[in-house]
């Protein structure tokens, strides 16, 4: 991680996209405005200019209503706050079972409700996922085979479908989700975002691929591995419906413990094995530790990294 010297909160534009969504998080949780700045600090100016096109994005999203993402950014952050003091005892995470997770948040509209305003606040608003969104779009989509066809695996709050759509090298955009209720969040998001590209979303598990023939030459799978019991079987299964010399993205992050997280690596070096076992040849990496860590100093305190993988079938 490159430390470089960024803005703080306090000097945002507050006629920027982001300076709002930030004062406006400030304006409800000031105590959080020390984390925003350590956040802010490691930004380059290319992650920074990404960082605001992804809050115009956010903006159109709440269409007025960002109170309520910052309500739900909130109870996120407590939530992991809670999820790493348990982990920091017991040294792994609390569900192990994928049917534990659907029990405790999967099923309950209103804990997904706010888990999915808060996920898409955090793409802005920590370093690490603002720092793995402009790797995706720098060295994934910027990359992408034209006219190509693309899929994402959980797409949820629909921005990096979105992302793809506006890096216009698609013909065809796909989503696949185990959850209708997902599913259409996210047709409602892209709605709203003006994608117009042709896209298609459908209830599937990529355990039950069965007779699925297509052929894709780009996939994404983002923050979805550490939700499996199994994620290799998965990006094996993965790889049997993308073209010859396709390419995938993985990002899982580690010692990253949540609510819904059951399947734990603890080092970069264990993401990118896990996508060697499925049969992928590595072509790039990113490692993105949270806020205030470098990497050595986040390895040793097995604090939060995402960590991406840009494979070729």
């Amino acid at each position: 991680m490159t430390i470089v010297d960024g803005p703080v909160a306090s000097q945002l534009d507050p006629n920027t996209a982001l300076g709002r969504v930030i004062s406006t998080v400030v304006a409800s949780w000031p105590e959080h405005e020390k984390l925003l700045n350590t956040s802010l600090r490691v930004r380059s100016p290319r992650v920074l200019q990404q960082s605001e096109h992804v809050a115009e994005m956010i903006e159109k999203l709440a269409d007025g209503g960002l109170e309520a993402y910052v309500r739900g950014y909130r109870w996120m952050c407590d939530m992991v706050r809670a999820e790493e003091l348990e982990f920091l005892r017991s040294g792994h995470y609390q569900l192990s079972s994928f049917a534990e997770a659907f029990a405790t948040v999967y099923s309950n509209d209103e804990v997904m409700a706010k888990y999915m305003d808060g996920l898409l606040l955090s793409q802005v608003l920590w370093s690490n996922h603002a720092l793995m969104l402009n790797f995706y779009i720098d060295a994934f989509l910027a990359n992408a085979r034209r006219d190509g066809r693309h899929l994402e695996i959980g797409p949820g709050h629909g921005l990096l479908l979105a992302l793809a759509a506006r890096e216009g090298r698609f013909r065809e955009l796909t989503g696949w989700d185990v959850s209708e209720t997902s599913l259409q969040h996210t047709a409602k998001c892209l709605k709203r975002l003006g994608v117009t590209t042709p896209t298609r979303l459908q209830e599937q598990n990529v355990f039950a691929l069965g007779d699925v023939s297509e052929q894709f030459d780009s996939v994404v799978i983002s923050e979805v591995c550490e939700h499996l019991e199994r994620p290799v079987e998965a990006l094996v299964a993965l790889k049997k419906v993308m073209a010859p010399g396709g390419r995938i993205f993985v990002n899982v992050p580690i010692n990253a413990p949540a609510i819904d997280h059951i399947y734990l690596l603890r080092t970069p070096e264990e993401v990118v094995d896990l996508v060697r076992q499925a049969g992928f040849g590595i072509e790039t990496t990113c490692i993105a530790p949270a806020a205030g860590y470098s990497e050595a100093v986040a390895r040793k305190r097995n604090a939060t990294i995402s960590v991406g993988v840009i494979g070729v079938a």
